[in-house]
């Protein structure tokens, strides 16, 4: 039928209506009723509501006061069309938010259906037997327009009236079925004391028989709607969730329908929070469309009418003009920046972080980066991300987005926080490379003595310190304790600098450190490193071979911190101290506990270790006291085999391959050792860091010489062709010829012992030709620290151009590994202490006091580098740094070169005209050292000359004070009698037999004894046969 011709059920009914009525009128009142009727009713099709209402109200005023006798119950359908006017009037008032018009409409309405059901029921008596079709169907429009007036009640009453009078068959349930059970619904919701239950039932009934009913989806988000107010009125937060569950496909429209009640689903999501009802909120954000889905869905549906009004789709009709609005709308919100979603989101990120889901959140905020950065919450909901990200440990993200922050915020308030978070997230999770780059780029930005200044500070020491690099961690961890003593990372910084000492093996110094850490923070469940820091404390005194503190400590940590992850490396550290005590029973048992603690741990490091203290031990050639045989040198080959089988790629595989060979030997398996300890060879020759290879090659020499055919010559051989290392490898080779010189020094001691001057002079051959091979083969730079300490050393010491060894030591001190560095720098000391040049002595002092400076608790480096100091400080002139240098020297009680500082220091006051002084210490230099012809020699002619030359005679005295006392015999008469020809006298054996005295010694000896003779030929002095002579006759006298 064409849609002109149509006509609606309104207009068909009041036709109906108007023909009954005018036919029970006059002529004249029968055509102004039609008249007005048809009005009503043309005014009804063209939208115009109002008129049409009000053409019913004259029909009323006018008609009503004889309707009942003169047209019956008919009338009332006159009254029903008159409400639907006022009930659609209502509506129209309502959308517009003209609420005082829409209560007067809905008032007017209620009385209209009230009228036509009250006034005009079909068979009442009194009246025409007229029908009116309308008398049920008002009871269902007056319900709608109590709902209207928020009579809730009220509307469930009459719609149960509606249910209990209705014919089935002739009243029909407005609006629709679906529509009927909607209203039920919503009028359960909404009364004052909400039936949420009984709501829910009637929902659930249009729901689940939409389409038979034609529930329209209009209707079902208002029910939605009016379900989400009560059960946030009500409490009732699990109602709607458990409906959720139940119903959620089917309440979900699409989204260009959705979308217009997207603001009525914000205040009632916004409505739940503030009711604390978070799951419920969750629930109704979800439901809200996201824009651009909203966007495509109107374009897709506006393309599928482009040339019509609008279309019906079942029970919905879609209005092109409705459409393109929307559209409208939605685009503007997108280029707004901020759609709704941005709101969802960020609502959505506070309800995951109330609920204590910190994923959630930063799930939220990525999107709303990701997809909204024209939001003019862009940098806020940036920030969070930045913060967030942190909190959940995603540190690469806290980077990357932190990153984009200080790009596009570059003067936002937050910036100083971005830069603590990105510093601080990537240093906590671990990221200790990136970290470390991080804070090298940020410290020169920001503000000394700010927080930023101290995060740099903290992270940049932190950060050296967790990935190895020791030096560099110190300096930046102690300028933090320094400048920013109440940080929240200073404790952290405080641990680190003690246990970064340790590192560096500077046992003292880090003991101090770690007392006053652990006395500062006492309280384990304050101070997070405290078992690291007693463990630390321990290494300490173990270091320093103070066995029993460190036992203390470390029973401490057995006691109390049982489950710490250093405890199996506190048990490894008492094994030791057992061991180093001949205790190898309780050694092996704390070896075993700390394997074991390991294994469960899956720490494979101290397994290993533990493993290698076990092969090390029990595969010792002697027992505790080193004298007897090893009684359970078998036992190694178990442990050593576990290790080979289950901790291959351990660190400590070198360790037992070398420590395990003697045991592996005693079970004959010594081929298989050796092949496992070569084979390890070539494996750290392929490493960058090659720790222990040095001893592994040593092991593998004096093993391989063990085996029955093998000679010196054949291992040389053997180590300039290595199975498995390339040539190119120039630092394994070196070291293997290193290992190789080594071996021929052995030989040479074995031919000195057996005086085959021959072998000797074949061997050192050998090693000359080994270096000058070394030194002509290899650049510096291809050598291992070891190799370029030894091919120096060798060139410094062994070859007449000491200077052809700084290249040597300089490659070494130019690399970050600094194995070797201190004997590098005593080697550069000493080629430019023997230099003639003074501005190069200078340089030689300048470096031995730094080295002095740094290596305090390496003794032997200490008296090494003060020895020559006092040398090059005598060489040069400076004779009162020499006294106080070897006067420490003395006081420290070094020994190595006691004699040539004892004769330097007495040199001192000799060359500052301190004769006194210096005859004193050259005599008890003499005194002391009287074998030691290389000193005592230039000491006793020394005095002699000084006696010589005061020439103080008998009766004189000498000293101030305390100190004065009278000479019993002139200087040059105790000169050649009491210390020249005594000292001839007594080391003229030495002299005339020593075999091993040098040329030098001989000719400092020659000195002496002809300055003797000298002056007694000159007549100046008794001789000894004089005074011999005198002795005689005296006791002959004397008798």
């Amino acid at each position: 039928m064409n849609a002109k011709l149509k006509q609606s059920s309104f207009t068909r009914a009041l036709i109906g209506a108007s023909l009954a009525l005018v036919a029970m009128l006059g002529t004249v009142q029968a055509q102004n009723l039609q008249t007005q009727m048809s009005q009503a009713n043309k005014a009804w099709e063209q939208g115009e509501y109002e008129k049409c209402q009000q053409l019913f109200t004259r029909i009323v005023t006018v008609y009503g006061g004889r309707a009942p006798m003169l047209y019956g119950p008919k009338f009332g359908v006159i009254w029903y069309r008159k409400g639907l006017c006022e009930l659609r009037l209502a509506g129209v008032t309502k959308r517009a938010n003209q609420l005082e018009a829409s209560g007067k409409w809905f008032d007017l309405a209620v009385k209209s259906f009230d009228t036509c059901y009250t006034k005009f029921p079909n068979g009442a008596a009194g009246m025409p037997q007229t029908v009116n079709g309308s008398h049920k169907a008002s009871l269902q429009r007056w319900a709608e327009a109590c709902m209207g007036k928020a009579e809730y009640e009220e509307a469930v009453k009459l719609y149960q009236k509606f249910i209990a009078e209705r014919d089935p068959e002739r009243d029909k349930i407005l609006p629709t079925p679906g529509g009927f059970y909607i209203n039920l619904a919503i009028c359960h919701f909404l009364m004052g004391k909400p039936k949420i239950q009984d709501g829910i039932r009637h929902f659930e009934t249009a729901l689940k028989n939409k389409d038979k009913m034609r529930t329209v989806d209009g209707g079902i988000v208002a029910a939605f709607l009016a379900l989400s107010q009560a059960v946030i009125q009500e409490k009732n937060e699990q109602a709607l969730v458990d409906f959720l569950d139940k119903n959620r496909a089917d309440i979900t429209l699409e989204p260009y329908q959705m979308y217009e009640f997207t603001p009525l689903f914000m205040k009632l999501a916004g409505n739940s929070i503030e009711a604390e009802m978070y799951i419920a909120a969750f629930n109704l954000y979800a439901l809200i469309p996201g824009t651009e889905d909203v966007i495509q869905d109107l374009k897709v549906r506006i393309n599928r009418i482009p040339d019509r009004r609008g279309i019906k789709d079942g029970a919905k009709i879609i209005e092109m003009s409705r459409l393109k609005k929307g559209l409208e709308k939605m685009e503007k919100k997108q280029r707004s920046g901020d759609p709704d979603e941005v709101n969802v989101l960020s609502a959505m990120s506070y309800l995951h972080d109330h609920a204590g889901n910190q994923r959630g959140v930063y799930g939220a905020l990525e999107q709303l980066e990701i997809y909204h950065k024209k939001s003019k919450k862009r940098e806020a909901n940036l920030y969070s991300l930045v913060r967030v990200s942190s909190l959940i440990g995603e540190i690469m993200k806290t980077e990357h987005y932190g990153t984009i922050f200080l790009r596009d915020f570059p003067d936002a308030e937050k910036v100083e926080s971005v830069r603590r978070l990105m510093l601080s997230s990537l240093f906590f999770g671990g990221e200790y490379k990136k970290s470390l780059e991080v804070a090298e780029k940020l410290i020169d930005e920001v503000s000394k003595g700010s927080e930023q200044h101290d995060i740099c500070l903290f992270v940049l020491g932190g950060s050296h310190f967790y990935l190895g690099q020791f030096e560099q961690s110190q300096p930046f961890l102690e300028q933090h304790i320094k400048e920013f003593p109440e940080s929240k990372f200073v404790m952290h910084s405080e641990y680190f600098v003690g246990s970064n000492l340790t590192r560096l093996q500077y046992w003292e110094k880090a003991a101090k450190t770690l007392d006053a850490f652990l006395e500062k923070y006492p309280e384990p469940g304050k101070n997070i490193y405290m078992p690291n820091a007693l463990y630390d404390r321990a290494n300490c005194h173990f270091s320093e071979s103070q066995y029993d503190p460190a036992m203390v400590i470390l029973d401490r940590l057995e006691k109390e911190f049982t489950n710490n992850p250093v405890i199996d490396m506190a048990y490894n550290m008492k094994g030791n101290i057992f061991e180093s005590t001949a205790e190898l029973e309780e050694a092996e048992k704390y070896y075993m506990k700390a394997l074991e603690v390991a294994e469960k741990r899956a720490n494979t490091i101290v397994a290993g270790e533990a493993l290698s203290y076990l092969v090390g031990m029990l595969g010792s050639e002697s027992a505790g006291d080193k004298k007897t045989p090893n009684p359970r040198l078998k036992d190694a080959v178990h442990w050593y085999d576990k290790f080979m089988k289950e901790y291959q790629d351990s660190p400590y595989k070198p360790q037992v391959v070398v420590y395990g060979m003697v045991a592996m030997k005693s079970v004959d398996r010594g081929q298989q050792a050796l092949d496992n300890l070569q084979a390890v060879i070539t494996e750290l020759a392929g490493k960058k860091r090659q720790h222990f290879l040095e001893e592994c090659i040593n092991a593998y020499s004096s093993a391989y010489l063990e085996m029955k055919g093998n000679t010196p010559e054949k291992l040389k051989e053997f180590y300039y062709n290595f199975p498995g290392i390339n040539l190119a490898n120039k630092k394994t080779l070196a070291l293997l010829r290193i290992a190789v010189i080594g071996v021929f020094e052995d030989e040479i001691r074995k031919a000195m012992a057996d005086k085959d001057e021959e072998l000797v002079q074949r061997y050192n051959s050998g090693i000359k030709a080994l270096f000058k091979d070394l030194k002509n083969t290899f650049q510096p730079k291809d050598l291992t620290n070891f190799v370029l300490v030894r091919i120096g050393d060798y060139l410094r010491e062994k070859t007449s151009a000491p200077k052809q060894a700084l290249p040597y030591y300089e490659e070494l001190l130019s690399r970050d590994d600094k194995f070797g560095e201190f004997k590098a720098l005593l080697g550069v000391a000493d080629v430019l202490g023997r230099s003639d040049s003074t501005a190069d002595n200078k340089k030689a002092i300048t470096t031995l006091i730094e080295v002095m400076s740094r290596a305090k608790d390496d003794a032997q480096t200490q008296e090494t580098s003060l020895f020559r100091l006092i040398e090059i400080n005598a060489k040069i002139g400076n004779w009162a740094d020499c006294e106080k240098m070897a006067r420490k020297y003395l006081d420290e009680k070094y020994t190595k070169k006691s004699a040539e500082v004892s004769y330097i220091f007495a040199k001192s006051f000799d060359n500052r005209d301190m004769a006194n002084d210096a005859l004193f210490y050259y005599g008890m230099v003499y005194n002391r050292y009287r074998g030691f012809i290389r000193i005592s020699g230039p000491s006793v002619k020394r005095i002699i000359e000084i006696m010589w030359d005061r020439n103080l005679a008998a009766g004189d005295t000498i000293g101030q004070g305390d100190k004065e006392r009278v000479l019993k015999i002139g200087d040059r008469q105790a000169a050649y009698q009491k210390i020249g020809w005594p000292y001839v006298t007594s080391t003229k054996k030495i002299r005339e037999t020593n075999k091993d005295m040098t040329e030098e010694e001989k000719e400092i000896w020659d000195e002496v004894a002809a300055l003797v003779q000298q002056y007694e030929t000159s007549g100046q002095v008794k001789t000894m046969e004089q005074v011999r002579e005198e002795e005689r006759n005296s006791r002959r006298g004397g008798r």
